[in-house]
């Protein structure tokens, strides 16, 4: 990037972070009215019943909850703010660009309902299997949101892969060459981060994430020789 530019650049990013905190409160605002029902459809999902250990613990974990869920729902707005201050930068037509904001976003939601409808009951379940004679799970409701929260959000960021490598690539930080010759170390890694991510040890649940994980990835590398090879031509 120019010296000249990273100044105005800086200022936009001000500008994203600002309006994306301004945004990301209002929805929170919105969503703390809905926590308890938020709440209850995660423990019906999961098939739970949960229990606060201290008194003032439903009040703050709804609190957290409603932050979660301010920043999950305006989650296109930061895209677009972000993509607004960043075309520049990265040098793709507008037609292009509307199109990266809607694949991330779709992406994102969809790895967070994929989470939502399949990971969490079956991790969930796997774990709760382990209880039996004098060990009953007391799980309280502040650790059951923060669990369900941070892997709906893990699974979303997860699914941004191939839109993540394509703008990468764009940029020149990545080839699509030496992805698809590293690709042997790839299923290594993503592998270690699905066991990571997943909240079980089972291969089931692993394979959960790790085989969307993969097909992104392949799907990531053949964006980046598209953008690869619309560069070539239009130099």
């Amino acid at each position: 990037m120019e010296r000249e530019k990273i100044i105005p650049f800086l200022a936009g990013l001000r500008s994203v972070v600002l309006k994306s905190l301004g945004a990301a409160v209002i929805a929170s605002i919105v969503s703390f009215i809905y926590a308890q029902d938020i709440i209850r459809l995660l423990l019906k999902t999961a098939g739970l019943k949960v229990y606060y250990l201290s008194l003032p613990e439903v009040f703050t974990t709804t609190i957290e909850l409603a932050v979660y869920a301010g920043i999950f729902i305006v989650l296109p707005v930061i895209v677009y703010l972000s993509w607004r201050e960043l075309k520049g930068v990265i040098g793709v037509k507008p037609v292009y660009g509307y199109l990266c904001i809607f694949f991330a976003i779709a992406l994102f939601y969809g790895g967070s309902l994929f989470c939502y409808w399949f990971v969490l009951p079956s991790g969930i379940k796997f774990l709760i299997s382990y209880e039996g004679g004098a060990i009953k799970a007391m799980i309280s409701v502040k650790r059951f949101v923060l669990f369900c929260a941070g892997m709906i959000f893990a699974f979303g960021i997860t699914f941004e892969i191939p839109v993540i490598m394509m703008v990468l690539g764009k940029v020149g930080i990545l080839k699509s060459r030496i992805l698809s010759k590293t690709r042997r170390f790839a299923i290594l890694l993503i592998t270690i981060a699905a066991a990571l991510i997943t909240p079980t040890p089972d291969v089931y649940n692993m394979m959960l994430l790790a085989v969307p994980m993969y097909v992104l990835y392949e799907v990531g590398i053949v964006l980046t020789k598209i953008v690869e090879k619309k560069a070539a031509g239009n130099p």
